[in-house]
């Protein structure tokens, strides 16, 4: 398998680049761009800000390093890849619909394949033995268990009650069904992945040391857009967060962001794949 990325692997990552900067941009700068309260354009602001500052150059940075056969490069282009994933799916869900929309659905999807393309052409050996002997992986993997556990409750706390109960939950309430579209793709994405990712990585399999990768620096890159985005909310009034909802909330991205940077900081020394190599192996 070849490890270098391929051509079409760099311009959609190019194009989601271009894309992504124009829309968050647009949203911005472009007045009345959001139909929605204040307290709640002013978090679509934050995520576009976020995707400028944050997402934007993470997968820059990490493209332009994977370019050159970079490991710590490599998991840092997918982890970008996944945090724009999971940005712009939650954006096509929870934003109003505008004139950006089918743009939002392009940005999707072009991040999703481009993540999974990346993915399946990793060449995990490499990475497992840029990491090997560098790294706890119980101490890593429990952590993951840890925010993969907490994740799922603070929003299985947000659901079961209001299903037992037979009512509404408050966040659908006060912002709309499009508000749960973080509890979705959390609990039937998010978590599933953390939790797959821990065990790998507890089972030291070369997929674990990679997932485990991808996934914290995705939950590094959230650790700005959630962290500020809760704040906004919970300054405003549309939106109602307990300050309990709001420490299980920082608690695992800023967790998430302090292993990410120890876990690349491992990697140091392993700079370059090689040219080629099976990266083929049973999960």
């Amino acid at each position: 398998m070849h490890s270098h990325l391929h051509r079409s692997q760099i311009i959609s990552t190019l194009v989601i680049l271009v894309l992504a900067a124009i829309s968050s941009l647009l949203g911005v700068f472009r007045p009345g761009h959001y139909q929605a309260a204040p307290e709640l354009v002013e978090s679509y602001q934050v995520q576009d800000i976020t995707i400028l500052v944050v997402g934007i150059p993470v997968v820059a940075a990490g493209l332009r390093y994977a370019v050159r056969n970079s490991p710590r490069g490599r998991i840092v282009w997918l982890g970008g890849l996944a945090y724009m994933t999971y940005m712009w799916f939650s954006i096509s869900i929870q934003i109003p619909f505008n004139e950006l929309f089918l743009v939002y659905i392009v940005l999707a999807g072009l991040s999703l394949f481009t993540f999974v393309s990346g993915l399946v052409t990793t060449d995990v050996n490499t990475i497992h033995q840029a990491l090997g002997g560098r790294i706890n992986p119980s101490l890593y993997s429990g952590a993951l268990a840890v925010i993969g556990v907490g994740l799922a409750t603070l929003w299985l706390s947000d659901i079961v009650p209001p299903l037992l109960s037979g009512t509404t939950p408050p966040l659908i309430e006060e912002a709309g069904p499009q508000a749960m579209a973080s509890h979705v793709i959390d609990l039937g994405i998010v978590v599933p992945s953390i939790i797959v990712a821990a065990a790998w990585l507890y089972q030291e399999r070369p997929w674990g040391y990679v997932f485990a990768g991808v996934v914290l620096v995705l939950g590094a890159t959230l650790a700005a857009p959630i962290g500020v985005m809760t704040l906004v909310l919970m300054a405003g009034e549309t939106v109602s967060i307990s300050p309990i909802a709001a420490l299980f909330t920082f608690l695992p991205i800023v967790v998430s962001a302090l292993l990410a940077v120890t876990y690349l900081y491992s990697m140091e020394g392993q700079t370059h794949l090689p040219p080629d190599g099976d990266g083929r192996q049973s999960a």
